[in-house]
């Protein structure tokens, strides 16, 4: 019997079997891998249950697709936010599904202070084998490229709000207006602590983000699914085919991921932005 999870403004149930048909509907069982990015935009949720039951209900659903390694960021920038890293308590400001599923027991999670990730699944060195360089050689992000069928879920939320991947890609490009940015502090785990420098890349000071056509790009072309749920939407798109695109415009035109031209000259001032979840 299907569960009710959220009533949307016009007045209908989501169900858990609306999630897994919108899955399916994007080909979001089709994946080997699949990292996902959440957010809670389906509409009021069910009163009568618990939050955890609605997230449960919602993993529940992404499992049914039989996805051998499911991926969600849980994202602390503990260090330039000047707090220790601790692997199994601190928490991700990913969104609530992050942060339930790195709670649970077969969850593996990965070293990095800045940008962690949870893992359920087979390959569980795309998080236990990560280096120390949070956007670049042998991170998450890294590691993924070298794999095949690998998609990112959008679930209630659209790659562009938070397709962090298209920064690992402006790193593969060396992008002129990026630096690594050293960051240390202490990692608690295993029991016992360490000191641990990681990078960061990050944007100079006055570089500001804008808008771009590649999700349209990728869309029109087949490498992008999308399909509303509730309130909100369900996209995937397709790994190999998004970093070939972005590395082509790129080369093109530097300025595609910006919404200004390039600064006459950078500025590396490090201002910590609230809790640094825009890169």
């Amino acid at each position: 019997m299907a569960k009710q999870l959220f009533c949307t403004n016009a007045g209908t149930q989501v169900t858990d079997e609306d999630f897994v048909s919108a899955l399916r509907q994007v080909n979001a069982n089709k994946a080997e891998i699949l990292f996902i990015h959440f957010g809670m935009t389906f509409g009021t949720p069910n009163m009568e249950l618990k939050r955890d039951e609605i997230l449960s209900a919602i993993y529940r659903a992404i499992r049914e697709m039989n996805v051998k390694t499911i991926i969600f960021p849980t994202f602390t920038f503990s260090f330039p936010n000047g707090k220790d890293y601790d692997v199994k308590k601190s928490k991700s400001k990913m969104g609530a599904l992050n942060e339930y599923v790195r709670r649970q027991p077969e969850t593996v999670r990965s070293l990095d202070p800045l940008l962690s990730v949870a893992l359920v699944g087979v390959k569980k060195y795309l998080a236990t084998g990560v280096g120390r360089e949070s956007i670049g050689r042998d991170c998450t992000f890294d590691m993924l490229h070298r794999e095949k069928n690998v998609k990112f879920l959008f679930l209630g939320t659209k790659p562009q709000d938070c397709f962090t991947y298209t920064h690992y890609i402006e790193w593969a490009a060396t992008v002129p207006y990026r630096y690594d940015r050293d960051f240390t502090g202490t990692i608690h785990a295993d029991g016992g602590s360490y000191t641990a420098t990681y990078k960061l890349f990050v944007r100079y000071k006055d570089v500001i983000p804008g808008g771009n056509d590649l999700t349209d790009i990728l869309l029109s072309r087949g490498d992008a699914k999308m399909c509303a749920l509730g309130d909100s939407e369900v996209w995937t798109v397709d790994e190999a085919p998004a970093y070939k695109l972005l590395c082509e415009k790129l080369q093109q035109y530097p300025e595609y991921m910006l919404s200004a031209k390039l600064p006459s000259s950078w500025n590396d001032e490090f201002i910590l932005n609230g809790e640094m979840n825009s890169l």
